[in-house]
């Protein structure tokens, strides 16, 4: 069991608590939701506040056959949580040995015994536990022996549909940014340090920052309207995700992430920075030479400045 580093540590086991549990995955609408459910109830009571979750993903231990795709890095998850006011997060290693627990165990072991939750708050479809056994039911018929308050959350509806991690990593990847950013109820970033590219952006005269971030999904390659931002402050950019197909042969290179801030002239090797998408402009395309290229870099920031300008006056 692991403490993140950013929330309190659990030294000793807390006389009571509101817990929830599950994996939240990009800590979208609907775990908004419920994690504000678990904050109201925690002050309610005047006790902490915990999430319960697991690293790596359970899909990755269980069934390593199937790709997993997190919308964001894991420090993204424990950010999220401690700015909506949970105090602790407990980072459970999850083992194939962990994934064999009967549900009454981990239930009694893990949550009673070293949190004494007065409240236990889990999505509609929760379920945990050596082949899914802990499912509502059974969680209903535990709690109410334990004297446990359950909070069971309905699905979290965004325009006739359910929110899940998995349609906004579809609406990413058809380049839908505005409409996985309502989804999310923030703002789509990459993150991570910026390094040394081939400087082939100064000699065509529009230098960029590029990152390799740490994560395991990429949204639709192009050409983006970003904001990026550097120690606190945002700056308008232009983006392009993907693998330079004019200066590659068949596209075989590593996804970058190349940035070019407006106005914008310094260093920035070895920062951290986070790019927002806003906007998609174009998919990635190969050239025919390196002239055709300049002229569709002028026309992408043609748009991407109009786009800024239009959405100044509009904000």
């Amino acid at each position: 069991m692991h403490i993140y580093p950013g929330v309190k540590q659990l030294s000793s086991p807390l006389e009571a608590s509101v817990v929830t549990i599950g994996n939240f995955d990009g800590v979208h609408l609907g775990h908004q939701q419920l994690i504000e459910n678990v904050v109201r109830e925690a002050q309610y009571f005047g006790v902490p506040s915990v999430v319960y979750t697991f690293h790596p993903h359970p899909v990755k231990v269980l069934h390593p056959e199937r790709p997993t795709f997190r919308l964001f890095d894991l420090k993204d998850q424990q950010e999220q949580f401690a700015q909506r006011g949970i105090e602790y997060v407990i980072l459970e290693e999850f083992t194939k040995e962990f994934a064999q627990l009967l549900p009454q165990d981990f239930l009694q072991n893990y949550l009673v015994e070293k949190l004494h939750p007065k409240t236990l708050v889990v999505g509609h479809d929760f379920s945990f536990g050596a082949d899914r056994a802990g499912n509502i039911p059974f969680l209903e018929k535990f709690c109410a022996e334990k004297g446990i308050r359950l909070i069971i959350i309905p699905p979290f509806q965004y325009q006739g549909a359910v929110v899940s991690s998995s349609r906004i990593r579809e609406e990413l990847k058809n380049g839908n940014v505005e409409k996985a950013n309502e989804l999310l109820g923030r703002t789509y970033y990459l993150r991570g340090h910026v390094e040394k590219g081939f400087q082939r952006g100064r000699t065509i005269g529009v230098p960029t920052a590029n990152i390799h971030p740490d994560v395991e999904f990429m949204p639709r390659q192009g050409v983006y309207c970003t904001l990026t931002k550097i120690g606190g402050h945002s700056h308008p950019s232009i983006t392009n995700i993907g693998v330079n197909p004019t200066f590659h042969e068949n596209g075989q290179s590593p996804i970058k992430i190349e940035s070019h801030l407006f106005d914008f002239d310094a260093h920035l090797y070895g920062v951290e920075v986070e790019v927002y998408l806003l906007h998609f402009i174009r998919d990635e395309m190969k050239f025919p030479g390196i002239d055709e290229l300049k002229i569709q870099i002028q026309n992408d920031m043609v748009k991407a400045r109009r786009y800024f300008n239009e959405h100044s006056q509009n904000s």
